[in-house]
């Protein structure tokens, strides 16, 4: 690792800077309070077009996320996070004065490519500047991060709707701290540092993604699939079985944030005991919240599910990019971590599609049947993991064995 990066990494302000990015992940998420106040202002645009402001973020930020790496190989990583903020404030921003609805959706296009660009390098330079304990603790951080910046700017811009519906676009304006966060404090070059890990990858200076990745990747992809259920149909299952109405739903979606809030700032701790079993413990847990749903009934039972889902999703994702990020070098981070999320964002997108397809052939539509679906995806991540795991003790075992 450079000098700058030994003096300066342990610093409280350059782990600011580092995780700054991350709070720029929820940006377009945030804005779907801002859906109705856009369907009075543009009485005459369809439904399903003013619905699309908030969805139409999904594919640019798939594709950026194909390319992130390679653009992070050719003008470097911190290029590409000051190249994403800027692009963030400013598509971010534009709908302030542009009066046509066509061209504000555009402007979305632009903000989905920009994040695409932000997450997974975001998450490739954690794992450059840190390994160990260190690194757990900053990626479960990370994960805390995602919520409560959800948070905050879903609470900004309710406020700023009350000025006008076109104010709660300044947010946007948290940007350009994080451009300046980034310029001022982050290394322009990194030096790979030394790391028993990056002993296994065959080729340390190989761009190109090891088996080991390559698994990482559906793994992911199956996890986001599971999560169909809960982003789909938890709160629709709830109204349907007429357990609560649909502010008690939004109350048992809170236990669920607030347990992967928790569970994410806790995530170094968590290592620390639970080890190589870290991943299949978060599945596991994913996995029991999904069948509860899935099986039982019941205002406290469900409770009970969310936070059993919310701990295994605060989990899984920094142990997902720890893992990742073992298998990897300074050279193929970026490629690995683009590749990861881009399978989280696909799995994400196509969801919806995946559980209608699956109701149809099931003859089945009610929500709460839908969590049928999601466990067997939970299931199937669950035994990915654990082949994982054994792969990985047969390859330590070789390894002593070849030594010996």
């Amino acid at each position: 690792m450079n000098k700058y990066t030994s003096n300066k990494r342990n610093t409280l302000i350059f782990k600011i800077a580092l995780l700054s990015s991350t709070f720029l992940i929820t940006g377009a998420s945030a804005t779907s309070v801002l859906l109705p106040s856009l369907r009075n202002a543009f009485p005459s645009v369809s439904k399903a077009t003013i619905q699309s402001f908030f969805s139409i973020t999904a594919l640019p930020q798939f594709i950026a996320l194909l390319i992130a790496g390679f653009l992070a190989s050719k003008i470097g990583k911190r290029r590409v996070i000051l190249l994403g903020a800027l692009l963030w404030t400013a598509s971010g921003l534009l709908p302030m004065v542009l009066n046509n609805f066509n061209v504000i959706l555009i402007s979305r296009l632009f903000l989905g490519f920009s994040l695409g660009l932000i997450q997974p390098i975001g998450t490739s330079m954690i794992a450059d500047f840190y390994e160990g304990d260190q690194r757990a603790s900053l990626m479960g951080v990370q994960s805390a991060i995602i919520g409560v910046s959800g948070t905050i700017l879903t609470y900004a811009i309710g406020l700023l709707i009350s000025i006008g519906w076109r104010y709660a676009f300044l947010i946007y304006l948290v940007g350009l701290i994080v451009f300046a966060l980034t310029l001022g404090f982050l290394p322009s070059h990194i030096t790979e540092h030394n790391e028993t890990a990056k002993d296994l990858v065959t080729d340390s200076t190989s761009k190109h993604l090891g088996k080991e990745v390559v698994t990482w990747v559906f793994l992911t992809f199956f996890f986001n699939l599971g999560q169909g259920g809960i982003n789909i149909d938890f709160s629709m299952a709830v109204v349907e079985e007429h357990i609560t109405n649909a502010t008690g739903a939004a109350n048992m979606m809170v236990a669920y944030s607030v347990l992967g809030l928790i569970t994410g700032l806790l995530f170094g701790l968590f290592m620390k005991f639970a080890k190589a079993y870290g991943g299949i413990i978060a599945a596991a847990l994913f996995l029991i919240g999904n069948l509860l749903v899935a099986t039982t009934s019941g205002i406290f039972v469900y409770y009970i599910a969310m936070i059993f889902a919310g701990a295994g999703f605060g989990l899984f994702m920094p142990y997902m990019f720890t893992a990742v990020n073992q298998h990897t070098t300074a050279a193929n981070s970026a490629y690995a971590t683009s590749a990861t999320t881009a399978a989280a964002s696909l799995g994400n997108f196509i969801a919806p599609y995946v559980y209608s397809i699956l109701a149809n052939f099931f003859d089945n539509n009610s929500s709460k049947f839908a969590f049928n679906f999601a466990s067997v995806f939970c299931f199937i991540l669950l035994l990915g993991l654990i082949h994982v795991k054994i792969s990985d003790h047969k390859a330590i075992n070789q390894m002593k064995g070849s030594i010996n």
